[in-house]
Parts: C-alpha cells; structure tokens; sequence
C-alpha cells in the first residue's frame, strides 16, 4: 500500500505532505504462492524513516529509485517526508524541522500505521543533505533508533558552511542553503549539536545507548573527501560503523544501487513483528 498524505503538523506550524509505503500483497505473490497472510491486527512492521536530499521533497525516492518494490520484499513500512532544505534543523527563520522528525512524526505514525515502537526495529537513512540529518536525527534521539544510514551525505556541516561560502564546489549550492535562515550564527555551529562530531562526542559522554551508523560514498562524488575525513574521525571516537565507498558520483544511479546495500546491512526480520 502506497499512501500520499497531507497532514497538519503541530510542529510546523502548517500542512505538510509525505508518503508512506506499508506492505501489502500484490499479483506475483499469489502467481507464486509466496505468504499473503500477514496483515493481521495484532503484528507490527519495523520503519525505515527514508530522508531527501537538497533541492528535492518527499516524493523523490519514489520517483527515481525502485524503494517501493525494495521495502515489498523486506515487508518493511517506509516513510518519507519533505524538509524542504532545511538540513533538517530546527531553522531560526523557520520550521522545526528536527522536531517534527523526532517527536512529531513517529507519534504520528505510530497511530496511523502498523510500524513496531521498538529501537530495534526504527531505522532512519537519508542521501546527501539527507544523509546528515539521518545521522543526526538517529543521534539527536537515540532512544528511537538504533541504526543510521548516510548515502553520499553532507555529513561535515561545519566544513559545508566554510567552504559554500564562496561556492568552492562551483555547483550553486550556496544558493540552496540560505544558512542565515538555518541557523541564528553559522559561524557558530562548530561546537554546537548540529555539528555531528561535537552531537556524537556529547553523547558518549552522556553514556547512551548509540546508533550504529552506515557511511556509502562514491569516488567520484563531490563529497567524498569530506567523507574519507569523517569516516576516520568517527572511527577514532569509537562510532559503530560501517562504512562502504564504490565507484559512482552524486546521482541517483548511486542511490537506486546502494539502498539495496543498507537494506541489506540493515537487521531487517524481512516479516512482520509482534511489537
């Protein structure tokens, strides 16, 4: 089942549009007589909380990557909701979006759908801009997800500040991140939780239970020295992770391919759970 909704968030401050995926039957289950007998009312899916990336919303998983068919096989729920481009922060001329993600969200979609309230069974992945607030949503309520997953993320915000400063990837990102709009002092977010290296070192601190995380990376992508870089800061701190870089650039082609290996990388039951 493939739901397109418009729901007003408390959060926001307005309406907003998702989709979400719950597994169903369809034709070639019962052509091949696999199981179609799971939809019961006491069982439970595990949720894959699927984020978009810089100039994109809610629908572009659906559109240019085979999810859809991907989550079917896994009987996994997949959720996926516009941020717009606001790096998934609580913005200071703006939306919280952060908390909309991490609070408002799963509430909701725990009474509206069938998705497990288990850590366990709560994932959260993302691409690009995506990739970074998957990390730091999993980090910033470890307590609802035990597992993270960052597709070519911009996983260094501080260093995406500094240097979109003067457009050094010469690709016009600096015209997508209005940072002033983001956030109150940009040149003060070093230091602060929406760094993820000072968000991840806090934690640890605190004595939480932590996510584990996977990094996947092209080569040729724009962003993978950011990446190489991150992977060994967050090795050094002792970070859970799992980390995979192939040949490939920022594209969806590269997406489409990999989900399938955080899938895969994921402790995915591929059935229904009890809770």
């Amino acid at each position: 089942m493939l739901a397109k909704l418009n729901i007003f968030s408390e959060t926001l401050k307005f309406p907003t549009d998702l989709y979400v995926m719950v597994p169903t039957p369809v034709s070639d289950d019962y052509i091949n007589g696999r199981e179609t007998n799971y939809l019961k009312p006491d069982v439970k899916f595990q949720v894959l909380y699927l984020l978009h990336g810089a100039y994109g919303n809610h629908s572009d998983w659906l559109r240019y990557t085979n999810i859809e068919r991907y989550a079917r096989e896994h009987k996994l729920v997949v959720v996926m909701p516009d941020a717009s481009n606001s790096f998934y922060q609580n913005m200071y001329y703006g939306s919280a979006y952060l908390s909309y993600l991490t609070d408002e969200l799963p509430r909701v979609m725990q009474q509206m759908f069938p998705v497990s309230l288990k850590r366990e069974n709560t994932f959260v992945a993302g691409l690009s801009m995506g990739g970074y607030g998957a990390v730091r949503s999993a980090f910033e309520r470890p307590d609802l997800s035990g597992y993270c997953a960052s597709l070519s993320g911009a996983l260094d915000i501080v260093s995406l500040i500094n240097e979109t400063a003067g457009d050094r990837y010469g690709n016009g990102i600096t015209d997508v991140f209005k940072w002033n709009n983001i956030f109150e002092h940009p040149d003060q977010v070093a230091g602060s939780d929406a760094d993820l290296l000072f968000l991840i070192k806090k934690r640890m601190q605190e004595g939480k239970m932590l996510p584990a995380v996977c990094q996947m990376i092209g080569r040729e992508d724009f962003l993978y020295r950011q990446n190489r870089a991150m992977k060994e800061k967050m090795e050094a701190m002792g970070v859970e992770l799992h980390y995979r870089e192939y040949e490939g650039t920022h594209d969806w082609e590269f997406w489409d391919h990999h989900i399938q290996d955080v899938l895969r990388w994921l402790p995915l039951t591929n059935n229904p759970v009890m809770e």
